[in-house]
């Protein structure tokens, strides 16, 4: 009974495998007499096609983006260097006013500008980014309360400008919590707010931009670090290598290409370097930057009224700048390449 069943099983899927060859037969034939043979050549053309249009349509918005907001704009930057704003003839004279307002023992603006940018470059180099990364070491050690404290540190990117200037004002004016703790320590308390001394100024606005600097580069180089293979570091604990050990000579080579990195967008930035000055001081009591000295000189105010737009003197001071950055930059970038990164 079994034997017979088993025939009849065999010769079921014998008969079904054969309509269904019968079936792929007749249907290769269909498709020859209807469509021909398949064009391989034809077909890879059109997917090359498909490729290409896809490619194409991906980038036509970035590409677009960069014509118009980069090229374009820093084409008319060029050209507006060199026009005189009266007549639009050709001209130096936007250059030799640039010096002028540098070198100028009277009204020297822009070489104040230019001092304060470079301390807020130096303060964000120095200290800030050394300190990211002694920071984001404690928190990749995971000490006591790491979660909470960084949420703390990353609050200012969080909290608006406007609060933490007026709260930072508050904080260090003399009738605010920093006058109080002088006088509880028996401390002479300046009757004027830092903020409007021209001698502390700039250097109480370096404070807040330490102490509210701890943000994209503490996440960066967290991430960093989270990626060193935990081997490296438990050999080096067996061998006594305490933290401090560790971090200058295994986890900052490790994540060298990170730190590397910041520092290059750091310093191509070297003349955008600034901190609130219209939210602290408008620019005054000596706190001005090139940043903000542009500012004023396209929107600001005179004592006549709205000032007008200086765009010729701008795009003079904006050349001249990216004279001296570009070639720095290339000279930074091919020092930190020099140093191997380490693979892992």
């Amino acid at each position: 009974m079994g034997k017979e069943h088993n025939v009849t099983k065999s010769s079921f899927e014998y008969k079904r495998s054969l309509k269904e060859r019968i079936s792929d037969s007749r249907y290769e034939l269909n498709r020859k007499i209807f469509y021909g043979k398949p064009n391989k050549k034809a077909s890879h053309i059109n997917e090359r096609r498909k490729r290409l249009f896809f490619i194409t349509a991906m980038l036509a918005i970035p590409a677009l983006n960069w014509l118009i907001f980069w090229l374009f704009v820093n084409v008319q930057s060029f050209m507006l260097a060199f026009q005189d704003p009266r007549t639009g003839s050709l001209t130096l004279d936007n250059f030799a006013e640039v010096w002028e307002f540098v070198t100028s023992p009277i009204n020297n603006e822009l070489g104040i500008s230019l001092m304060n940018t470079l301390k807020y470059f130096g303060t964000s180099v120095l200290i800030v980014m050394p300190l990211c990364l002694v920071v984001s070491f404690f928190f990749y050690k995971r000490i006591f309360g790491y979660k909470v404290f960084r949420i703390i540190f990353y609050l200012p990117a969080i909290i608006s400008s406007v609060v933490m200037v007026t709260a930072y004002s508050e904080f260090v004016s003399p009738t605010g919590p920093l006058g109080a703790i002088q006088r509880a320590f028996g401390m002479e308390v300046n009757p004027v707010s830092p903020l409007s001394r021209s001698e502390t100024a700039t250097n109480t606005i370096l404070v807040y931009c330490v102490l509210t600097g701890l943000t994209t580069n503490v996440l960066l180089f967290t991430s960093g670090m989270s990626r060193i293979p935990i081997e490296v570091l438990e050999a080096a604990k067996l061998d006594g290598v305490g933290p401090a050990r560790e971090l200058c000579s295994i986890i900052f080579p490790l994540i060298w290409p990170t730190f590397s990195t910041q520092f290059i967008f750091a310093l191509t930035g070297i003349f955008n370097s600034s901190g609130p000055i219209l939210l602290f001081t408008n620019g005054g009591y000596n706190t001005s930057t090139i940043a903000f000295w542009i500012f004023q000189k396209l929107y600001g105010t005179t004592g006549q009224g709205p000032s007008i737009g200086a765009y010729n003197l701008v795009s003079a001071l904006g050349l001249c700048c990216t004279v001296i950055g570009v070639p720095l930059v290339l000279f930074a970038r091919k020092l930190t390449e020099k140093i191997d990164s380490v693979e892992y």
